[in-house]
């Protein structure tokens, strides 16, 4: 399996004398910082290693988006359609920190905290160089020791509900 590492960042392009990178998920300009860049080295992961439809893909998501009273954003938000609601729902979070920042017990908690929130069974958190992913099984995150593809984390939602995707 390619790690996140196997990703490099998009191109780089001037703006207004700015290095910006162009967001294919947001389809638009966005300017490079540290965390950016894992973002950006996030997607094209997710898109071709863990097969997401990039439509399920939403980055920087208002929790409030989701009904939520937070005024927090996700760094990236995995959805899955739900045909009984005849809408998308998170299936995963993915929460990105800058290559220099350690991944302490801080930025697992602001992970969890994420997950917890938007109802999430998966959660993932890097800073571009290490990674992590965990499954929430009943009360408690489980560390697993590869990231699921997208067809693995919404198989056993569709089985609960009898749903075709």
């Amino acid at each position: 399996m390619l790690m996140l590492k196997d990703f490099l960042p998009p191109h780089i392009y001037r703006i207004d004398n700015q290095p910006n990178y162009f967001d294919p998920v947001r389809k638009k300009y966005v300017l490079v910082t540290p965390r950016e860049t894992v973002r950006q080295r996030v997607v094209p992961y997710l898109i071709e290693e863990l097969e997401v439809p990039q439509r399920m893909i939403r980055i920087g998501e208002k929790l409030s988006h989701y009904g939520l009273p937070f005024r927090h954003r996700a760094d990236v938000v995995i959805e899955r359609f739900d045909r009984a609601e005849n809408s998308t729902c998170p299936v995963a979070v993915v929460e990105c920190k800058a290559i220099e920042t350690p991944l302490d017990d801080a930025a697992f908690n602001e992970t969890f905290d994420y997950a917890e929130k938007l109802g999430c069974a998966y959660c993932i958190l890097t800073n571009g160089e290490e990674l992590f992913c965990f499954y929430l099984d009943a009360d408690s995150y489980v560390e697993l020791e590869a990231v699921p593809t997208y067809r693995e984390m919404t198989k056993e939602r569709q089985q609960s509900e009898g749903a075709a995707f």
